[in-house]
């Protein structure tokens, strides 16, 4: 049995908690005081050392953070549970994971003077130093991976949306409407457009592994009345029976994010869909709410004709909103599906 460094720190009065999820499905878990010495806990709240040489500056009564350890004879069994902790975490910040620790695990020796050494001498120094981090909403990181870890579909959706927020995202706060339209529509670079296309497509993979997407065909058709929106109430009722088995509300609604002048990427979707947000101006924020089932088919618009295949006129015109409001539906679905849509550390700790 060997015991596999995570670098990812956790809140020692969260450390039950997590235990708890792992143990649910068989995890073989432990914690070992932050080998680091990087984060402090107290009273005022957390002390991250920021330099190696900073090194016993945190409060005086500050306690270690606690150090996630796998201990398992297969080293591959540790970099999944590590690799789809670390995605969850993607996903419940709805951001790349800069600030999530190395995705990979490293053997320690059973030999107390071999530890000692690896900690003096790699732990403590910077380049392995910086990679050990302390996500605040590592508890809900560890439940949404728990969840999924005996469905392997939903297991690859995680990280395909991590994957996807890795190639390309913007931040929630820059989708606030106070912000209006931060980002350019177009980009006259070439490979962005790639980029874009490959982050949509991920995303949009990420809600077909859960099964979720619109499920029309030439016989069967989407729409009764395409300039109306009027969905074929057979192919409507599929997808919502779906979304109940997958414990999703298919009433909910989502916020489709439309800023600035109308791009031909978006005069291209059919049929307009969704109504407009109380804070709409009309212009330059046209956020528009929109039903799942309807964002599932906007979605699945993208990707089938301007993302997936041979680029058209209307391809390079997706920008950064697009993949967000692409990337927030697989996200949505993910975090209902494993039973922890806005669920954050204080529900775990109060369900418990």
């Amino acid at each position: 049995m060997t015991s596999y460094c995570s670098f990812l720190i956790a809140n020692p009065l969260h450390c039950s908690l997590i235990e708890s999820h792992a143990e649910r499905v068989g995890w073989p878990i432990s914690f070992l005081p932050d080998p680091s010495q990087r984060f402090w806990f107290h009273e005022g709240g957390t002390t991250i050392i920021s330099h190696p040489h900073a090194l016993g500056s945190q409060v005086v009564d500050g306690i270690p953070g606690q150090m996630l350890l796998i201990n398992t004879a297969e080293e591959a069994v540790a970099n999944n549970i590590v690799q789809l902790i670390c995605a969850a975490y993607d996903i419940i910040e709805g951001n790349p994971g800069e600030r999530v620790a190395l995705r990979s695990v490293f053997p320690l020796p059973d030999d107390t003077a071999e530890r000692d050494s690896i900690y003096d001498n790699l732990f403590r120094k910077r380049g392995f130093f910086e990679h050990f981090v302390g996500p605040s909403e590592l508890a809900v990181a560890v439940a949404t991976a728990a969840k999924a870890w005996s469905d392997r579909s939903l297991i690859y959706a995680i990280h395909k949306l991590s994957r996807s927020y890795a190639t390309e995202s913007i931040t929630w706060w820059s989708a606030h409407p106070r912000y209006g339209q931060m980002f350019e529509k177009h980009s006259s670079l070439l490979s962005a457009h790639v980029g874009t296309s490959i982050a949509i497509n991920l995303a949009f993979s990420a809600i077909e592994e859960l099964q979720l997407q619109v499920k029309s065909s030439a016989r069967k058709k989407r729409w009764l009345d395409l300039k109306a929106g009027q969905w074929n109430p057979a192919v409507l009722e599929d997808l919502r029976v779906r979304l109940r088995a997958a414990h999703i509300d298919p009433d909910s609604t989502m916020t489709w994010i439309v800023r600035g002048d109308r791009s031909l990427a978006e005069t291209e979707i059919t049929p307009v869909l969704g109504i407009p947000t109380p804070y709409s101006d009309g212009q330059t924020v046209r956020d528009v709410e929109v039903t799942l089932p309807d964002a599932l088919h906007i979605c699945s618009f993208i990707r089938n004709y301007m993302t997936a295949h041979r680029f058209g006129e209307a391809s390079p015109f997706l920008g950064p909103y697009e993949v967000h409001n692409v990337q927030s539906l697989a996200r949505q679905l993910i975090l209902c599906a494993c039973g922890l849509w806005r669920v954050s550390t204080d529900d775990l700790v109060k369900s418990s």
